[in-house]
């Protein structure tokens, strides 16, 4: 059963997106910032926030149609590029952030052959049998040799006597002992395997990185939202994850969904500081993908006592405090997380990715340089085909340019373009012998004229 590439890789539902908006609680009159780092259209982000009061909402697509798409949905502020791009942002100042990172095909194919691919084989029904066929043939053997052999003679009675006298209940502690030793061996030899396939697959995932990069921009206190496959919650995401955060919930989609996706959402506060006393937790959640999927939102009970069995106690207790973190989606009567305000005027930066040709011209539209210039040569502008008051030399122009004089957005419709000029003033030092025969050092000063193009498409060209 091979996954489909379009259906892991698309938005969740909108009716999980609803189900997700009622575990959030959102600040009454106080503004709050979000972030999604692989927004699409916006949709996802708009509605999970929509509670909201007041919000200002970012997002990053390096699709031109979703970036239009988020800024006529009111988003604050919107970047044109990949995820993966270098990034300047303000830290620790968002609300809220999104992570739901692309699945390379690759790992699709490899992760949806089975429905758990990595539930673990009932290895104990293995091993006994194992153990109880080996026991069998070494019981037959010694039958074989009583017949042919008089251990009476041959063998020292004081060993015979030994293994005369094992008891029932000595027999069975031994073959118990057999078989968890095996036991142990086999599930150490799967989960290397598992850990060579995690390898293999860890250059196709970018998961972690986003984890990283969302940890970074996110205000202590402030609300993670990360969408990943089941499969792909190992040591690579549960440590960041404990160490950086708290009150961790990771809750699947419904039976239906889930199937078709294998996604799950991780809740979680950040920490105001980072810790690493949670090793066991880490441990315990990095084994996600070997829990099977009906499986979540069970918690064993605690049958041993405290008093009489404390070392049982503890360890069923800790079971039950990881079971609690594993949920399927449903409606909340109460909301889990409050998101904390935050003031868009902290971010004093946002930038992903280098600025695209349609960026700098929406920035040139709200600049007040076209009405200047307007305003001073309206007379040219305003005729269908314009003439300059008096000719220009081609130095003329250019020395127009180079002064910084009509720098700007100039054109309309396709030639629509920007121009800079720029003018570098270089001293340079050199000797020379007047007519006296006196020797001198004299400075000489000269400029290094640029001008250069940005056209509609992001091209850029060197004039001169």
């Amino acid at each position: 059963m091979y996954g489909n590439e379009f259906v892991v890789n698309q938005s969740l539902s909108q009716y999980a997106t609803k189900l997700l908006k009622m575990y959030l609680k959102f600040p009454e009159n106080q503004k709050i910032t979000a972030l999604d780092w692989n927004a699409r259209d916006g949709e996802f982000l708009s509605t999970l926030t929509k509670n909201a009061t007041e919000r200002f909402l970012y997002g990053v697509s390096d699709s031109k149609y979703n970036c239009d798409q988020m800024r006529e949905e009111g988003f604050h502020k919107v970047s044109e590029s990949h995820y993966r791009s270098e990034a300047k942002i303000t830290n620790d100042i968002f609300s809220l952030m999104v992570v739901n990172p692309q699945i390379d095909s690759r790992i699709i194919d490899e992760l949806f052959q089975t429905i758990d691919p990595y539930k673990m084989p009932n290895f104990r029904e293995e091993v006994q049998d194992m153990v109880m066929r080996q026991e069998e043939e070494k019981q037959y053997l010694k039958d074989q040799m009583k017949q042919q052999i008089d251990f009476g003679e041959l063998e020292d009675k004081e060993s015979n006597k030994t293994f005369a006298e094992e008891s029932e209940e000595e027999k069975q502690e031994r073959i118990n002992k057999q078989i968890n030793t095996e036991l142990q061996k086999r599930v150490k030899a799967w989960r290397m395997a598992i850990k060579e396939q995690q390898k293999k697959m860890q250059s196709m995932r970018f998961d972690g990185f986003l984890l990283q990069r969302a940890t970074t921009y996110l205000r202590p206190g402030g609300i993670l939202v990360m969408v990943t496959l089941k499969d792909l919650i190992d040591e690579t995401i549960s440590f960041k994850l404990v160490n950086q955060y708290e009150n961790i919930k990771i809750i699947r989609l419904e039976d239906d969904e889930f199937l078709q996706s294998r996604k799950c959402i991780i809740l979680a506060k950040k920490r105001v500081k980072p810790t690493r006393e949670e090793y066991e937790l880490a441990k315990a959640i990095a084994r996600t993908k070997e829990r099977p999927y009906d499986s979540f939102g069970k918690i064993r009970e605690i049958t041993a006592s405290l008093e009489d069995e404390p070392e049982k106690y503890n360890k069923q207790k800790f079971r039950a405090k990881v079971d609690a973190i594993y949920e399927v989606i449903e409606p909340q009567v109460e909301p889990s997380y409050v998101v904390p305000e935050s003031d868009p005027e902290d971010i004093t930066s946002f930038r992903v990715g280098p600025i695209t040709g349609s960026e700098a011209l929406i920035t040139m539209k709200k600049s007040k340089l076209i009405d200047t210039y307007r305003e001073k040569y309206s007379q040219v502008l305003s005729n269908k085909e314009p003439v300059t008051p008096t000719p220009l030399h081609k130095g003329h122009i250019m020395l127009l340019l180079t002064s910084g004089f009509l720098n700007g957005y100039i054109g309309t419709g396709p030639d629509q373009h920007l121009v800079k000029g720029s003018a570098i003033k270089d001293v340079r030092e050199f000797s020379e012998t007047d007519d006296e025969g006196n020797l001198k050092v004299v400075e000489r000063e000269y400029y290094n004229i640029g001008v250069k193009l940005l056209n509609g498409q992001g091209q850029f060209r060197k004039i001169m």
